[in-house]
């Protein structure tokens, strides 16, 4: 316990806690973290513990002119964390980046590429096992948050190359815990793996969130039609395939009640969604309807910006990968739409699947099975009804499948089940897919998550989790 802890104790006339404050090493950082297990921990007594919370809240209640300057809607408690830890970074000396990288000649061929703003995913590994390298033979195995905070300041300070264009620019390398959440970020991963080796300890593994549930981030429009209403035209569609523009215009209809059941029967599977609403995948045209009734401000925005803002740059930051030479060989000679597939198949190879945990095993996908979560490329001439038994025990979400050769797609279906959806063209079957998981309202599969999430946030601009890698991305980009 610190003096700080001390003397607020004494401030509310609470002394009779300092001996248990004191057994917990509750100090001035704990102190904002504590929460009601805790505190009925600690404080059995419940009149004491009600002064005590009371007196915790008046310290985090924000000061007016922090209201006024928009932060008041924050937890108290995250924002009272991020301004302690903000005006400790302050008190820490900044890192000289170039220097800790120039002490090994791995370090130094990683400052060549920031100079010229690129960095490889090997180069960004070797660049976090030096710096957390020299973190920890500076401040131990444990550095507190603002130590951790301040290197990833003073990288993305010396190497804008490296920030990301939104929040404050740092988080991919760290971002502090905040409510129960643990700190994320490369430096923050890399200390953990670490100490998780270093210990031997087997339990320890690294927290990994869960891939983003679609329903999480949906609001759901108001229908314009009654619910007896949308039962009927449901029921018409069951049993109608013709004429094509009847069948279009109920389904746009239905397209919020079709959402709201989806959501309301969660435990179904995509086979008894699609057996209540069989038009959904039987008709062409019908994913991307419903997503534009659900989300009318982004069902274009893969369209409109793939190829003017995404896919040179996308294709030149895979151009450092040794995983990547083969698809990009001769690619000047290839057309702007083949380069336009080209970089979307690159995706799973410049954003990495970390490892991830299944009931108690934890798995690390290889490139492979991420490349083919995604997008798998067969020859012309497949069986495709043989694949598709296949894939059905394989791979049981929506991805994406294209038929051609080693450089060129001749054919683009979107795989879902036992059915495959043919589309115009690779990007057009990217596009379904992705709107397939919010249609049905299923989560990304693991081993391509990252992809999912670069494109649902970067892309379509959806809310979402970010992985660290998909904030590094967005930060080359953005240069």
């Amino acid at each position: 316990m610190d003096n700080f802890v001390q003397e607020k104790l004494k401030e509310w006339n609470l002394e009779v806690l300092i001996p248990s404050f004191k057994d917990e090493q509750i100090d001035e950082e704990t102190l904002l973290l504590l929460d009601e297990k805790s505190l009925e921990a600690m404080i059995p007594k419940i009149g004491l513990r009600l002064k005590f919370k009371k007196h915790l809240r008046e310290l985090l209640e924000p000061q007016p002119e922090q209201i006024q300057s928009g932060s008041a809607s924050k937890p108290p408690v995250d924002q009272q964390c991020e301004a302690e830890i903000q005006m400790s970074v302050e008190e820490v000396p900044t890192f000289n980046i170039s220097e800790v990288l120039m002490s090994s000649v791995e370090g130094k061929d990683v400052l060549a590429s920031l100079e010229k703003n690129t960095l490889s995913l090997n180069q960004r590994r070797c660049m976090v096992r030096i710096l957390v390298s020299h973190l920890m033979n500076h401040f131990g195995e444990n550095p507190s948050s603002e130590q951790k905070m301040c290197l990833a300041v003073s990288l993305v300070e010396q190497y804008p190359c490296l920030k990301d264009s939104q929040g404050k620019g740092y988080e991919a390398w760290f971002s502090p815990g905040r409510s129960h959440r643990p700190a994320t970020g490369f430096l923050e991963e890399r200390l953990r793996n670490v100490r998780k080796r270093t210990r031997r300890e087997n339990c320890t593994s690294r927290e990994k969130e869960d891939s983003q549930a679609i329903s999480s981030t949906l609001v759901i429009p108001e229908p314009s039609i009654s619910p007896d209403r949308a039962v009927q035209l449901a029921e018409w569609l069951k049993n109608n395939m013709w004429p094509a523009n009847q069948v279009a215009d109920y389904m746009k209809e239905t397209a919020i009640h079709r959402a709201q059941w989806i959501r309301a029967n969660g435990t179904k599977s995509i086979e008894e969604i699609t057996c209540e609403f069989p038009r959904l995948l039987d008709t062409p045209g019908m994913i991307s309807q419903d997503f534009s009734v659900l989300f009318p401000d982004h069902a274009e925005r893969l369209f409109q910006t793939w190829k003017m803002s995404f896919k040179d740059k996308i294709l030149c930051f895979a151009s450092q990968e040794k995983k990547a030479q083969e698809l990009l060989q001769n690619l000047d000679s290839l057309s702007p739409e083949v380069q336009s597939d080209v970089a979307l198949r690159l995706l799973p190879v410049i954003l990495p699947t970390p490892v991830y945990k299944k009931g108690m095993k934890m798995f690390k996908p290889s490139l492979e099975e991420n490349i083919k979560s995604f997008i798998e490329f067969k020859h012309v001439g497949t069986n495709m009804v043989e694949y598709l038994k296949e894939a059905e025990l394989t791979k049981p979400f929506p991805f994406v499948l294209g038929l051609g050769d080693d450089s060129q797609c001749h054919q683009a279906f979107v795989v879902v089940g036992k059915q495959a959806l043919h589309q115009n063209t690779l990007l057009g079957a990217v596009d379904t897919c992705f709107k397939l998981f919010y249609v049905l309202d299923i989560h990304f599969p693991k081993q391509c998550a990252p992809v999912w999430e670069f494109l649902q946030t970067v892309v379509y601009k959806l809310p979402g989790t970010e992985s660290p890698s998909v904030r590094l991305l967005r930060g080359y980009l953005s240069c």
